[in-house]
Parts: structure tokens; sequence; C-alpha cells
């Protein structure tokens, strides 16, 4: 039996999830449907609302513009926990690595990430986003998950639960859950999952990029953290997820002061092989200030 909880910021789409969920999800289940529009928390304060309102033994935290693919889905989860004690947390999207560069969990290095979603854009065209590192594999096992799905059993959630005093708004709520549950209990991607998500990804916004640099600051002694016997080269992959972050965030509507500032942050002039895209952002934002004057 599962406990699903939604933040809901469209009552349209919290109907449309529910029956979508009602038709694939396989076994009993309960929504718990938070109304976040009238009087707005934060995304942490809301899941651990929802969380102790729930009456099941798994709480499934989804977001409200899915529609799911696969069929008795929730008995995949549910046989997932059966089968390993030490499981602690599943999601649909991750990586084995989470890197002190400030960032989301996406490094850009195939050996790491791990994700099934489909994606849709505005214009109705899909796009599938399939990382697996060993081909074939139905789960692996990582330190942090992205949010679009994020099911643990209540007690881990007791146990754990969403930081609702340091994060305040609707970003790193699950960087932070995932990883504080990975230094306890195992946190799996599974891959055996297909959903769409009514999305085109990640809002890496100023919002987002203030809360990321404020949570990195908070948990540097953590990072970088990374799979037990994961093979790891520290600087390359480091090295590489500055470029990739890099190349993301110049394309970004971020003010100019929070680019500088986390390029401070990485200690960009450590990374000499990110310098070439470090110019080209430099004469981008030089041109654009140019035009506007």
């Amino acid at each position: 039996m599962i406990s699903v909880i939604i933040c809901s910021i469209n009552k349209i789409l919290a109907g449309q999830v529910q029956k979508n969920i009602a038709e694939t999800i396989g076994v009993v289940w309960e929504p718990v449907i938070i109304d976040n529009i009238t009087n707005p928390q934060s995304l942490t304060y809301v899941y651990n609302l929802g969380a102790a309102k729930a009456s099941y033994d798994i709480l499934c935290f989804v977001h409200e513009d899915l529609i799911f693919k696969t069929q008795n889905w929730g008995l995949k989860l549910i046989d997932h926990f059966k089968n390993d004690p030490q499981l602690g947390l599943v999601g649909i999207a991750g990586s084995k690595y989470k890197s002190n560069v400030p960032s989301g969990w996406a490094t850009g290095i195939a050996e790491i990430d791990c994700c099934n979603i489909t994606h849709l854009d505005r214009k109705g065209n899909q796009q599938q986003m399939y990382f697996n590192p060993v081909p074939g594999s139905l789960i692996q096992e990582v330190v942090v998950l992205d949010g679009v799905l994020l099911c643990c059993p209540k007690k881990v959630w007791e146990e754990v639960k969403f930081d609702d005093i340091l994060l305040k708004g609707f970003h790193l709520y699950d960087l932070d859950f995932s990883l504080r549950v990975a230094e306890k209990y195992k946190v799996v991607v599974s891959f055996e999952i297909d959903m769409i998500h009514l999305t085109e990804g990640g809002n890496f916004s100023d919002k987002w990029l203030e809360a990321t640099l404020d949570w990195h600051n908070k948990m540097s002694a953590k990072l970088p953290a990374y799979v037990k016997g994961l093979p790891v080269n520290k600087k390359r992959w480091e090295d590489k997820i500055v470029r990739a972050w890099l190349i993301r965030l110049k394309h970004e509507n971020i003010r100019f002061y929070n680019q500088m500032q986390w390029l401070m942050r990485v200690k960009i002039w450590a990374h000499l092989s990110a310098w070439p895209n470090v110019l080209l952002f430099m004469v981008k934002k030089y041109f654009k200030s140019a035009v506007k004057s």
C-alpha cells in the first residue's frame, strides 16, 4: 500500500495525475494532495506535512505534471523494498557522484549519471533522457536523486525528513533529502518505471542558483559524496562538471552577479580546461551589455 504525496499548484494537473495513478499503480493507494495555491509554503514544508498525514508504510512524493506509462509501477516499488532491507529511497533519475561544484544532480558523465524520464516540450515533442551506466540493468545505486519521483518507507522519512529550516523555497529539497538518506541507507534509480514529464526540465533561475550556492556552502564538508566502492576520479570529474554547468548556466536567465558568484565558488582559476568556456561566457556578457547600453 502506497501513499502518494503531491504538492499541487494546478487543480487540473492534480486531477489528471490522480486519474493516471489510479489506472497504473496496481496496488492499494491513497492520494495525499496538499493545495499549495492559497497559502504557498516551501516544498519541504508541504512534503513533511503530507508525509505526516499519510496512512500507509510506503511514501511516494511525485510532481503533479506526470503521466505514468508503466502498469503496476507501485508493485515494482514495493518489491524493491521487500527485496532489500537496506534500501531507503528509490527515484528515476540521479547520480552516483555529487560534486563539490554547485550544480543539480546531473554531472554529464556517462559512467555515473542514471535517468529514465521522457520530457514533453511545448510543441508536443517527446525527448527521452535515458542514461544507464550498466546497459540492461534494472537498478543502479546513487547518492542523489531528482525530485520528480522520490519513494521511501515512512520510517525512513520519520528518521530523515525534509529540511524545512534550511530550504525555504522549491529547490534543493531532492538533493538534500536523498544525500542525507544515502548516509544511512541505500538509494537507487529504478529503470523499470517509464513516465512522461510534462515539462522540459529544471528551472535554473536566480532563486535556484542562490539556493544552490547556499546549500553547497553549508554541505561542503560532506562533498563530494559518492557510492561506496565507486572508482572515483575527483579532479577529472569536478573539471567536467564545471565545464558542463558553465555551459548550462551561461544560457539561463541568471543575473551576472550570481553567475560571478558561481565562478568564484567553484574556484574557476583552478579548472584550466574550463577557461575557453569562461572566455566565451565573458564575451557574450560584454556584447549583451553593450547592446543594452
